[in-house]
């Protein structure tokens, strides 16, 4: 059975989303600038950089003595070899104006080995050694996510000749930038802001996609929890975020994520594909291509134990770019077959998926090398869990809708079973009497028969009468707007070709009164039954009940002023806080107002007080309606009850919203009441305990 309580969590979930997700993102963010130090700008210096690819392993000697000629000019400032197991070196000479400490920073990748020579103008050489494990303990300097040499000019107007030679297991792309300033690390404030921020967001998305999945147990937000921070750590890793958390550590765990890290993520993204796009049960052939991609990615774990990982890398990231065009083709033969969410999905992915094969294509270098190809990969990741992440809260809400459909087609089942039962019951009456007139000698054994169907007659009324009173109050409420809607829509396609714009808008506005009336009958009958059934869950939470009542007066300001009823709300000078919840205290005061607003005259007023009293919170809502007669206030608070007096704008009214509040302000700890005398108006209060 779908329950009141299972809609109220979905709905939940999605809203998680909206409410939560900004703060997390900032708050992180705050964390990691406050982490980086002191914000003082800084540019790197000018510098012209010249690369050679050493094929000979040839040593330090050798390559210093290398003729002008072998040595090539970087463009864009950087170096791309792609996969090659030979060292590069770059070299550069620099004429320092003052002297000062100066830092060297090798931008973007992860290097097994990077070792600096300074020779100097005097002729002495300097070597500082970086890499895996080794920079902090050479250098001294804290974790940083890029490889960071530090050295000094001695005296103004020093000539110094810079030869770097790097090594790595991972595509060799090298982006060097000198800066003069001995305090780097405090002075990076604006790169670190957006690494925070990239990081934060990938940490506050799986944080929240873990607490929608323990509120909702949908399948769909833990594969997307999986999703996101496979694909968080792998991003961590491309930016060096890894690196600096745990630099120094294990060489061969380095190397390893090269490998692991790329073949998680693309796992979890193929797995997220097959869940979200139902691909087992809409698209069968694309399923089995999504998990063959999955087995591709998993043999190449022998291939890394057996052949290393200068064979495995380069697998795993052509496997990864080909289950991501395959991931993108499935979202495209989903959409055709009319998947709403698959529009989300086929647009986060067709720009993962571009920035994807450009980071493939730039380790194979296959592009000419430029700082935008390298951070391409990182913001397209980030705005593709973005988008699914809104996919995600689309598809609860029609996952709502969809169960909001199966309680209307239930009740309409139920309906048709207490046909049923009456039919049976009347039928077997006629039977008993025709019975009891063919058989007149067991007159005793009849009586019996007759008393003990009574008996069970009467069991059935008592268990139906309010089923009873439920289809009636639907059927007489609703049969009236309906009725009207149908005939404004007839007139209008009528008389469509006819009427000017103005009437029409008039027939659509009445047709969206009398819709919105019928929603409101619908959704009181279905919060008394909620709240009978055992199905309405309160989630008390600390609230200041002013709050409610300023957004409740919000939305009652022009339903007043359409009556020029004014609203006076005396509030206390102090604040306070009750322990309820929130939804539940909002439908408790909306109920009382609307309907101080729908018995009060035109020109009235509406007194609205609030007040700490005896440890309780005291809520009054005051009119200067016709009151109401003793007799009335003895059966106020029950189900559909007709009071005498009517509402003075024609208003409807469904004989539910006080029997609502009462069941809810009793299930919050509080109690309910009203005080009235016939042409003196009526004062409902409510007392609700105040948070300790």
């Amino acid at each position: 059975m779908v329950t009141r309580k299972t809609m109220l969590q979905v709905k939940d979930g999605g809203q998680m989303y909206r409410f939560f997700l900004a703060f997390l993102i900032a708050l992180l963010a705050v964390f990691q600038v406050c982490h980086a130090g002191e914000p003082e700008r800084v540019s790197s210096l000018p510098v012209f950089w010249q690369s050679l690819l050493d094929t000979e392993n040839a040593s330090f000697d050798m390559i210093r003595h290398k003729p002008s000629q072998t040595w090539q000019g970087l463009r864009h400032g950087m170096v791309n070899y792609g996969f090659t197991r030979n060292a590069a070196w770059l070299k550069t000479s620099l004429k320092f104006s003052s002297a000062g400490s100066h830092v060297l920073e090798l931008a973007n990748p992860i290097l097994d080995e990077a070792t600096l020579y300074i020779v100097r103008s005097d002729g002495t050489t300097e070597i500082q050694s970086g890499g895996y494990g080794k920079s902090t303990q050479a250098l001294k300097l804290v974790p940083y996510h890029n490889q960071l040499f530090e050295f000094n000019a001695a005296q103004p107007g020093e000539t110094v000749t810079l030869y770097l030679r790097i090594a790595a297991t991972r595509p060799l792309i090298v982006w060097p930038r000198l800066f003069k300033d001995e305090c780097f690390y405090r002075t990076s404030f604006t790169q670190r802001l957006w690494l925070g921020t990239y990081g934060g967001m990938f940490f506050a998305l799986s944080l929240l996609s873990l607490m929608v999945w323990f509120t909702t147990r949908d399948s769909d937000y833990f594969d997307f929890l999986i999703f996101i921070a496979t694909g968080g750590l792998l991003q961590a890793h491309i930016l060096g975020l890894l690196h600096e958390q745990m630099l120094g550590f294990s060489p061969a765990v380095m190397v390893g994520a090269n490998v692991v890290l790329p073949l998680v993520a693309t796992l979890a993204y193929a797995q997220f594909a097959r869940r979200f796009l139902s691909l087992e049960r809409t698209y069968p052939l694309g399923d089995r291509i999504m998990r063959l991609c999955m087995l591709a990615e998993l043999a190449t774990i022998p291939l890394y134990a057996f052949a290393g990982a200068e064979a495995a890398i380069p697998t795993v990231l052509l496997v990864a770019a080909c289950t991501g065009v395959m991931g993108l083709y499935n979202g495209f033969v989903a959409m055709l077959q009319r998947n709403r969410a698959a529009r989300f999905y086929v647009i986060a992915n067709s720009i993962l998926v571009v920035g994807g094969c450009l980071h493939v294509g730039n380790c194979f270098h296959l592009f000419d090398p430029a700082p935008w190809v390298v951070y391409v990969y990182p913001v397209c990741a980030a705005f593709n869990v973005v988008v699914i992440a809104f996919a995600l809260a689309d598809k609860v809400h029609l996952l709502q809708q969809a169960r909001i459909q199966a309680r209307e087609d239930q009740l309409i089942a139920e309906q048709q079973m207490i046909e049923v039962l009456r039919e049976s019951e009347s039928d077997l009456e006629t039977r008993v009497l025709d019975r009891t007139n063919r058989l007149e000698e067991a007159v005793l054994q009849q009586r019996l028969q007759r008393e003990a169907l009574e008996r069970t007659h009467k069991i059935l009324t008592e268990l139906h009468e309010e089923r009873g009173a439920f289809l009636q109050i639907a059927a007489h409420d609703l049969k009236n707007p309906t009725a009207a809607i149908v005939s404004y829509a007839d007139l209008l396609r009528e008389r469509w070709q006819i009427w000017d714009d103005e009437k029409k808008l008039k027939r659509i506005g009445n047709i969206r009164t009398l819709a919105q009336l019928s929603y409101d009958i619908i959704s009181n009958l279905l919060d008394i039954n909620a709240i009978e059934s055992g199905h309405f869950t309160l989630r008390p939470q600390r609230i200041n009940p002013e709050d409610v009542l300023h957004s409740v007066y919000e939305a009652f300001r022009e339903r007043a002023d359409a009556k020029d009823i004014r609203v006076e709300m005396l509030l206390p000078n102090e604040p306070m806080a009750v322990m309820a919840d929130k939804l539940a205290l909002h439908q408790i005061i909306e109920n009382l107002m609307s309907n101080a607003v729908k018995y009060s005259p035109q020109g009235s007023r509406v007194h609205v007080r609030l007040a700490a009293e005896c440890g309780k919170a005291m809520i009054e809502v005051r009119d200067e309606g016709p009151g109401i007669s003793e007799e009335d206030q003895t059966r106020l608070f029950r189900k559909f009850t007709r009071l005498s007096a009517r509402p003075t704008g024609g208003e409807h009214s469904t004989g539910l919203g006080l029997s609502i509040v009462k069941h809810i302000t009793e299930a919050s700890g509080g109690h309910v009441g009203c005080i009235s005398r016939l042409g003196e108006g009526a004062t409902f209060y409510v007392s609700l305990p105040l948070a300790a």
